[in-house]
């Protein structure tokens, strides 16, 4: 997911090399290296490191989200990657200039959590709930309430998910519940202990360590 007021840090590095090139050569006429999505676009988007390459890729993300849409407008990828690409695109600009598509955002991720709950591990419910969390209220869609909703039904969608355990530790531990703050983020860092976590699960590895620290004083 990707990072919206803390959410789209852009991932993986070895596999966005891949994809990067993949995409490259798509673009070039070369044979392509592996099938072009939206979801690695944004993959691609999120380890480039020129400003206008990324935001050349989510805008390509973008695209073939919307395509996907054109053909069934409750075609889960389409949903999700259309409103991650549309958020990383929008940060590129800054965090205020995202402020608008956030209202898009939502009703995207709002529809997806509704007809497939359950892909990328609640990533609708995960995602909505780090946007309620982190969008400011008086501006935006900010509410404590709705984050709190979304990001307990993700974490009971999906259980395992250490970005779904990592946005939940974080969101208790910043509203004093430190208890359910380190059950949620130990258990993050269990879920990554058995590999060396990099790009996206290497932040939200660094997220439960950084609530397990603020939580023991």
């Amino acid at each position: 997911m990707n990072n919206l007021f803390g959410l789209w840090r852009p991932r993986q590095v070895g596999l966005a090399i891949g994809l990067s090139l993949a995409l490259w050569n798509a673009f070039s006429g070369e044979p392509a290296l592996a099938e072009e999505s939206p979801r690695t676009a944004y993959e691609a988007g999120r380890s480039a490191q020129d400003r206008s390459e990324r935001e050349r890729l989510f805008s390509r993300g973008m695209s073939l989200a919307k395509a996907r849409l054109d053909r069934n407008p409750d075609d889960a990828e389409g949903l999700y990657w259309l409103a991650v690409n549309m958020g990383a695109h929008a940060l590129e600009q800054g965090k205020l200039s995202a402020l608008p598509v956030v209202p898009r955002m939502e009703a995207l991720l709002l529809k997806l959590d509704r007809v497939a709950p359950t892909y990328e591990s609640a990533g609708a419910a995960r995602v909505l709930g780090r946007l309620y969390d982190q969008a400011p209220a008086v501006i935006s869609v900010g509410s404590s309430k709705e984050a709190r909703r979304f990001l307990e039904r993700a974490v009971a969608l999906a259980p395992s998910h250490p970005g779904n355990l990592a946005f939940a530790a974080d969101f208790m531990a910043s509203h004093g519940d430190k208890a359910h703050a380190r059950i949620y983020a130990s258990r993050a860092l269990a879920g990554l202990s058995s590999r060396v976590p990099s790009g996206e699960e290497a932040e939200w590895a660094k997220l439960a360590r950084g609530v397990m620290e603020a939580t023991s004083r």
